[in-house]
């Protein structure tokens, strides 16, 4: 997924995606496709999303 498309997917802008991508080190890693074009793998993003659902459960929200 582009960038403007995996924003959309998490809910967030594609600025706090970027962020998060730099801070949260369970994001998933972005692919490199060239020099100024990168992206995310849907099922990558799924998993993560399942995790920070799961956290929020048990009401960790580290």
């Amino acid at each position: 997924m582009r960038p403007n498309t995996a924003a959309k997917y998490i809910g967030v802008s594609r600025t706090t995606l970027y962020v998060i991508s730099e801070v949260d080190e369970t994001f998933p890693r972005k692919i490199k496709f060239s020099t100024r074009c990168v992206g995310w793998r849907r099922c990558d993003l799924s998993l993560w999303l399942e995790r920070k659902a799961a956290q929020a459960e048990l009401g960790n929200n580290d």
